[in-house]
């Protein structure tokens, strides 16, 4: 069924990027979670503590990669709604240009300063040689990663959801099932995930290039547009979602230093597993934004503003709807959901039940936040989104990290995250009603 951005009822539009949006992130996100389990079986809870300390780097290439592909997939759609036709297939090619030369930079030297970066991570002993064990594998592979991301960006805003629904799913299914023979029938431990994870991608990339074998789109694989003179408009935009997942980085960072500095193996150990759960509610909730952005992108080049307001609004119902559910679930299932991953017989059951609990107190706040940063990125004005991502990402959750603890001994670091999202949801609702109003204006004038 083809989309028209345009006319088509703006509920309609919704439904048809949510579903493959989320049915996609969800997809993913439950393999995320099947991969730490399998690592958990394979190599112990001390793989759980190593992937911990491995989401920095990961977080890294995806801020580069998000940073490219939606500022790249939202200009287009916005150069699409008025038209120009030429000039999206010109940032297209220039995205891909862009994401090619970054991270080929930025695996260069991260592979040479390997063990360094391990160091600055806080870890020592077993549990590094299973981060390096990890990234050593991994790293080698980050570029096909960045490239086929960028690449679902575009493809998805070029009216074809569903392929990248396909694509997401296929490459979580490939990773599932080279986990098991990686990690556990073939006992390769942490190179065995990592390897699966890497093959997956290539399974992405190769899904996603039938959009442009089978013309589905506007959009070609070709050398037309080829050039620099569009990647600092593109970078401009993409800044708040680079934000968003390079403090989620410096955020983890500290969270790693403070936990093996004050705590111990034991609170990383369950701060792997949050994380790793974690990340369904995320996930979600940049599906449910996923769906929004070409919308809005595409209606506010198109000057349709009325559906940019409606599109946001069932935005942030969805997003924060979700939010309120997730943390329903949670609250009666934290236990269950650290004994899948640790057993019955851990002693860390009750500390990985309380990071649980504390964690999605604060989805409902992250939907708000992530959806009102998003609609300011969507409609190319990058600096109140930029604002949100670092409040949210980095800025007040080091100073829970800094204050929470001495105030609140026992649970004040898992308290750090709802703090930071509950503070930034205040500076959210001022621009989100600065915005409203001046939608009204716009729609009274017209």
């Amino acid at each position: 069924m083809s989309i028209n951005l345009k006319s088509d009822p703006i509920q309609k539009s919704f439904i048809q990027y949510l579903l493959p949006a989320l049915s996609g992130m969800v997809i993913k996100s439950i393999f995320i979670m099947g991969d730490a389990w399998f690592v958990g079986k394979g190599v112990g809870a001390e793989g759980l503590g190593a992937i911990a300390l491995t989401i920095p780097a990961y977080s890294l290439f995806s801020a580069i990669a998000m940073m490219i592909g939606i500022g790249g997939a939202a200009l287009m759609s916005i150069e699409f709604g008025k038209g120009n036709l030429k000039i999206g297939q010109t940032l297209f090619s220039q995205s891909m240009l862009a994401t090619a030369i970054i991270t080929t930079i930025t695996v260069v030297s991260a592979l040479i300063w390997l063990d360094e970066i391990i160091a600055l991570m806080g870890a020592s002993g077993y549990m590094a040689q299973l981060a390096h064990d990890y990234l050593d594998v991994m790293l080698k592979f980050f570029v096909l990663y960045a490239l086929a991301w960028v690449m679902s960006c575009f493809v998805r805003n070029d009216t074809n959801p569903k392929l990248a629904m396909y694509a997401m799913s296929l490459g979580a299914v490939t990773n599932l099932v080279l986990d098991y023979f990686f990690v556990l029938e073939f006992g390769w431990g942490m190179k065995g995930a990592a390897y699966a994870t890497a093959i997956s991608q290539g399974v992405i990339a190769i899904v996603l290039l039938t959009h442009f074998l089978q013309q589905k789109g506007q959009l070609r694989l070709s050398l037309e547009g080829l050039g620099f003179n569009r990647v600092g408009q593109i970078l401009k935009i993409g800044v708040p979602t680079f934000f968003i997942e390079i403090t989620s980085a410096l955020t983890i960072l500290l969270f790693n230093y403070v936990l093996l500095s004050q705590f111990g193996e034991e609170h990383i150990i369950a701060y792997g597993l949050t994380a790793n759960v974690g990340v369904f509610a995320l996930f979600v909730i940049v599906g449910i934004n996923q769906a929004c952005q070409p919308i809005i992108s595409f209606n506010y080049g198109a000057s349709k503003t009325e559906r940019v307001y409606s599109t946001l609004k069932l935005g942030l119902v969805t997003s924060i709807g979700s939010g309120l559910l997730f943390l329903s679930i949670i609250w009666f299932t934290a236990q269950d959901v650290a004994q899948f991953y640790l057993g019955a017989e851990s002693e860390l059951l009750e500390l990985s039940a309380t990071a649980l609990l504390f964690f999605f107190y604060a989805t409902p706040l992250m939907g708000l936040n992530l959806v009102v940063a998003n609609l300011f990125q969507a409609i190319a004005k990058p600096n109140q989104a930029t604002i949100i991502s670092l409040a949210r990402g980095f800025v007040f959750v080091a100073l829970g990290v800094v204050i929470l603890p001495s105030l609140f001994p026992t649970n004040g670091i898992w308290a750090s995250i709802l703090f930071a999202e509950a503070a930034t949801a205040l500076i959210s609702l001022v621009f989100l009603f600065a915005f409203l109003k001046r939608q009204q204006m716009t729609l009274s004038e017209a």
